[in-house]
């Protein structure tokens, strides 16, 4: 038996009924919410199947920004970095120690630190140009 008062046993049913109550709401909203989530999911998948066919139609006519009625696109580039993973530090130390061995020969210590740093960090990291529509 719990060494509580029958008071305490009132707060706490009265705290479950309060957390179940926030549970129902919840769940409620999410069967609403649900529908409109699934169609911004297809509208999405739409929009970037389009983006796509008009950026083609843009580069290959050397178009900059295109004009409509309701607003006007324009081309843009956008120069994003890959990310850098466990396996890409090893990949890049492995290749240093292997084949580039004599670059930091009379160097200091620090200046061999800021080195390598940049070899795996800024040299080595692969650099992909993506072209986007942006809305003017």
């Amino acid at each position: 038996m719990l060494s509580v008062s029958d008071q305490e046993i009132q707060f706490f049913k009265n705290d479950v009924e309060k957390y179940n109550t926030f549970e129902l709401q919840i769940k409620e909203l999410k069967k609403k919410i649900k529908p409109l989530q699934d169609k911004i999911k297809e509208l999405t998948k739409a929009k970037q199947e389009k983006q796509e066919e008009v950026l083609s139609f843009m580069s290959s006519n050397e178009l900059d920004v295109c004009n409509i009625d309701a607003g006007s696109y324009e081309l843009k580039n956008t120069k994003s970095t890959k990310q850098i993973t466990k396996a890409d530090v090893y990949d890049r130390l492995y290749k240093y120690f292997t084949e580039d061995k004599d670059q930091t020969k009379d160097m200091s210590a620090e200046e061999k630190a800021k080195f390598l740093h940049n070899y795996i960090y800024i040299d080595g990291r692969e650099t992909v140009m993506n072209k986007t529509l942006k809305a003017k």
